[in-house]
């Protein structure tokens, strides 16, 4: 049984994150984790298990990462994930894959704007789904001095 806790798995673990184009309900987060640990505990590449585990923040992202020391995962694998994820989505009515949208909260809650209207804010916090491992993701971040915040030259 592949499927890992999230705290088990290391820093270095493979990371894929998806926005939901809406906040899900607690009814659906039930499903929604149904369908991940199935997800993740049939998840396999070239036959061998991946070692994957998930994390859900604020009924709005969807990380999943994947321990690639013990399996990569491979072109196939993911293709597969992606069609899972596909399904699921179909299932509750969920696009993950809407990716010019982010969620940004002023203290009045979780807001979702479009990508380039983010761009333009210089403070509040957002849930990022930027990075490549584990490790390097922080689900809520600082607006300010984040990749959301374009570089300013003096």
């Amino acid at each position: 049984m592949p499927l890992v806790s999230w705290a088990e798995l290391p820093e270095n673990a493979r990371f894929w994150c998806f926005v939901a184009d809406r906040p899900w309900t607690a009814d659906e987060e039930v499903a929604l984790r149904t369908g991940l640990d199935a997800l993740c505990a049939a998840w396999a590449a070239h036959g061998a298990p991946v070692y994957a585990g998930y994390q859900l923040v604020e009924q709005r992202i969807l990380a999943l990462a994947a321990d690639e020391a013990r399996t990569a995962a491979s072109g196939c694998s993911i293709d597969s994930r992606m069609a899972a994820l596909r399904a699921l989505g179909d299932q509750l009515g969920i696009d993950w894959l809407g990716r010019m949208h982010v969620y940004v909260d002023h203290g009045q809650g979780w807001e979702r704007l479009k990508l380039a209207e983010a761009r333009q804010l210089a403070d509040g916090r957002f849930l990022d789904s930027v990075a490549t491992t584990k490790g390097d993701w922080s689900p809520i971040r600082s607006v300010a001095g984040s990749w959301l915040t374009p570089a300013t030259s003096n």
